[in-house]
């Protein structure tokens, strides 16, 4: 009896010697594998520049000069220069202008494009057109578009009897700036509206059907309904145009070479003149670390300006 006794305890003991490894615990290692060479090209294309930029921001960098550490010395310069200053000021102001109206009209193109009427699938596909086309081709076929004495809007308003003289629209600050502006929302615009579009396809008809039965208006089923649907699409495409703006190189680049003056210089088109003009590799390192931290705060400034549960659908 005393041997059928022990026998139970016994094996006990030796379960708790030797536990079975559980299948979650295998499956977390087979998901850590599989996801590796994923984290390694992340790692290699995304912190690794990021490394070597810090690094560098701290150098007396320059092809025609020897390398020198220089600590902060290269982050003071930049801070304290007035041409930073303003295309801080410039890159605000485009972000502040560009972005809220770019989201605002892609909830209004597409709520248009999710109702039904004839030619809808075909302007579904022809809007991706213009995001489709690469920044820099898109500044050239504008500036033909806003050339001061033979741009295409030019002589059409002239021929039209609009205006009486052609209007400078990229040698004249204020309007250079306004130009900025609509290229990067007509360059924008069709990917925020598609993954709106996306976004709103999502939301359940009965509710449509059900506030309608109850007597709500149009405005009050987009109040109440769609903006709540398409709440967590929203802030994902607020964030990713934020970075969007505060990165536009490409398009001041070859739309107005920053001018005129320094009156369309965005940051990222500052950061390329610093480096590659004036051959500072230290500050322009120095200027991108700045970039990508204000990206973070912007960021965190949002996410935490944001109720709990803005990322979450309505059924969480």
């Amino acid at each position: 009896m005393q041997q059928k006794t022990d026998a139970p305890r016994r094996i006990e003991t030796e379960a708790a010697r030797h536990p079975r490894r559980s299948p979650r615990r295998v499956t977390d290692w087979s998901g850590l594998i599989l996801a590796a060479p994923a984290v390694l090209l992340v790692a290699a294309f995304t912190l690794y520049p990021f490394a070597h930029a810090l690094y560098t921001s701290t150098q007396l960098s320059s092809p025609i000069i020897e390398a020198k550490f220089v600590g902060l010395q290269n982050y003071h310069d930049v801070i304290t220069s007035s041409y930073f200053l303003d295309a801080a000021k410039t890159t605000a102001l485009f972000t502040a202008v560009s972005v809220p109206v770019l989201v605002v009209l892609g909830v209004l193109v597409a709520v248009l494009l999710n109702e039904p009427f004839f030619g809808n699938t075909f302007l579904r596909a022809g809007m991706l057109l213009p995001w489709a086309i690469p920044a820099a081709a898109a500044g050239v076929i504008w500036q033909w578009v806003f050339l001061d004495d033979s741009g295409a809007l030019n002589v059409s308003l002239y021929s039209l009897g609009v205006i009486d003289d052609y209007v400078p629209w990229l040698t004249t600050p204020e309007l250079a700036r306004m130009v900025v502006v609509i290229v990067f929302i007509w360059t924008q615009l069709p990917l925020v509206s598609i993954l709106l579009l996306a976004a709103l396809q999502a939301v359940s008809k009965d509710l449509y059907d059900a506030a309608a039965v109850d007597g709500a208006s149009a405005l009050g089923r987009f109040r109440y309904i769609t903006l709540p649907g398409i709440r967590p699409m929203l802030v994902i495409v607020t964030v990713y145009e934020i970075l969007m703006a505060l990165a536009t190189f490409d398009l001041t680049y070859s739309l107005t070479g920053g001018g005129p003056g320094t009156a369309t210089t965005l940051l990222a088109y500052f950061i390329w003149s610093e480096t590659f003009n004036q051959l500072s590799f230290g500050q322009g390192a120095a200027l991108a670390v700045l970039i990508a931290l204000a990206s973070l705060v912007a960021i965190f400034v949002i996410l935490r300006a944001l109720p709990d549960d803005a990322l979450l659908g309505e059924d969480r």
